[in-house]
């Protein structure tokens, strides 16, 4: 498993931090939610780090949470004091 990563925290914005158009890709954030610092732009794209796949395998043991973007390939959390580091992996 390969991952790609620059171990540089970024840091974490509330749902109404986003552009509008990000804004309506997360149409399932309840207004209660919207202050929550939980989004993270990465490559141009914003993430919910809330929206994992649950449990994390072995194979990545130092992240905090995985979102799948294909069988083979997704995007990585490891949530840090000054934010978060974001990584990608593939095989």
């Amino acid at each position: 498993m390969n991952i790609i990563t620059n171990n540089r925290a970024r840091p974490l914005q509330s749902f109404l931090d986003l552009p509008a158009k990000a804004q309506a890709d997360f149409d399932y954030i309840d207004v209660a939610d919207r202050f929550d610092l939980r989004f993270v732009q990465y490559k141009g794209c914003w993430y919910d780090v809330c929206d994992t796949d649950g449990r994390v395998p072995d194979v990545f043991k130092e992240w905090d949470g995985i979102q799948s973007e294909s069988f083979f390939s997704g995007v990585l959390f490891r949530f840090t004091r000054d934010g978060v580091i974001v990584g990608r992996y593939y095989s």
